[in-house]
């Protein structure tokens, strides 16, 4: 009887077990939990935070203790609702910091007009400390930008700081990498007219990484109705690596097609009433290209080219607009020959490009891409030695107009040095 008794309660006992597991199983899938741990890279990125500290004190009150005399929390104009004071953990290593953005006059130093940035840490003590600090020494208007956001897809923010200079001096847009050691570490500047948006966006390999849409600064564009070099300032950019020793925001290719399909519309739509505006042709042959419509393209080109032809041959221009003109001539065989490239037509466009390269005398930023598009004809048709000279040639000329290292130069000579480590294979055999 005893045997039985604990025979029953032992299957009771396997019953009881079975039935949890099924609950715990059911819930699971309703839920959509994960009860494995997270693999060791996901366990690192930075945590965001405007709450109160561990002390239980507030993140802004602690930052107002170290505001220099006469000055204030400088608020970000973009992105829309930013703070000016974050607390935030930059390492991953459950320590948070607290950055704090700031403006006004020192009135320890003459009353000079400052903004800056500051960071907070904590010592063994427990007690606030100014980590690092930033402050600059131009005269600036506004904090166009301020955000913290991890852009290089490390897991780890960097710092973006946008500083208006002036209407006609446009802004600055400096990043900062907040992991760098001993201190954090100004990795990029670059001179901007408007961030259109900072967004996330998938690229080719499915990661999802911060794009900058940001129109460049050029201090003729302000009083000026060229949509075809207002076209040309709109840069679509992401964090990357430009070759072995260089970082920065470099051209985001794959995601073209998501900001230029609108441009092809609203063009086409406009240019049905204003025909003969040669700009607006351009913008609609540029944003083709990027979306890959090559054909519709060279219709465009060969449109535009007309229109050009007919004001040159009128005779009635003054001598800037005839430079004008002839200035759009040369980029719109630029722009066909990157076409040509495309479907295959390699002979075609290094015949283009060499005619377009005998006109240049000097120093000529057209000359990067006439370069890289020469460069790029050779690669299609297995001239390995020839493109390499072009292609390096390309990327010299962008050192030439923009200085090594600069953000420009990076941009401009990224499509150059990617095609050079293309066909490094072929050049050393």
């Amino acid at each position: 009887m005893n045997t039985i008794n604990t025979m029953i309660k032992r299957n009771r006992m396997i019953l009881k077990y079975i039935l949890t597991a099924v609950v715990v199983t059911l819930l699971l899938t309703i839920t959509g939990c994960n009860v494995l741990p997270p693999p060791a890279g996901a366990i690192k990125p930075p945590q965001y935070s405007n709450d109160v500290n561990h002390s239980g004190e507030d993140a802004k009150a602690i930052a107002r203790r170290f505001l220099i005399p006469g000055t204030q929390f400088a608020y970000p104009i973009h992105p829309k609702n930013e703070d000016a004071v974050k607390e935030i953990d930059i390492e991953g290593d459950g320590q948070r910091e607290i950055i704090a953005l700031y403006r006004g006059r020192e009135i320890n130093n003459n009353n000079n007009e400052v903004f800056g940035v500051f960071i907070l840490k904590q010592g063994e003590n427990q007690e606030w400390n100014i980590f690092w600090q930033y402050q600059y020494d131009a005269s600036i208007i506004a904090l166009d930008w301020g955000e913290v956001r991890d852009i290089s897809g490390d897991g780890y923010p960097e710092l973006l700081l946008g500083w208006s200079i002036g209407y006609r001096m446009g802004s600055n847009l400096d990043i900062f990498s907040l992991v760098d050691k001993p201190e954090p570490k100004l990795v990029s500047s670059i001179k901007y007219s408007e961030i259109m948006r900072i967004e996330d966006r998938k690229g080719n390999n499915n990661e999802i990484r911060p794009i900058f849409a940001i129109y460049l600064y050029d201090e003729d564009m302000f009083d000026s109705t060229d949509e075809g070099r207002r076209a040309e300032l709109l840069k679509i950019l992401r964090w990357g690596q430009s070759d072995s020793t260089e970082q920065g925001l470099i051209p985001a290719k794959d995601v073209y097609g998501v900001y230029y399909t609108d441009t092809i519309e609203e063009m086409q739509t406009s240019l049905a009433i204003y025909w003969n505006d040669f700009r607006r042709w351009y913008v609609l042959a540029d944003a083709q290209i990027k979306c890959g419509k090559f054909n519709d393209a060279l219709t465009s080109i060969e449109n535009a080219l007309n229109v050009v032809q007919s004001f040159i041959d009128r005779r009635t221009y003054d001598k800037n607009s005839i430079d004008d003109l002839l200035m759009y001539q040369r980029k719109f065989k630029i722009l066909r020959t990157e076409a040509y490239i495309e479907l295959g037509m390699y002979y075609e466009a290094i015949h283009e490009l060499n005619k377009i390269s005998d006109t240049y005398n000097g120093e000529n930023e057209e000359l990067v891409k006439v370069y890289l598009n020469l460069g790029r004809a050779y690669i299609g048709v297995n001239q390995y030695g020839n493109a390499s000279l072009y292609l390096n040639k390309s990327s010299e000329m962008a050192e030439l107009l923009y200085g090594k290292g600069s953000a420009l130069y990076i941009i401009n000579s990224y499509p150059a040095k990617t095609e050079l480590q293309y066909i490094k294979p072929f050049i050393s055999k």
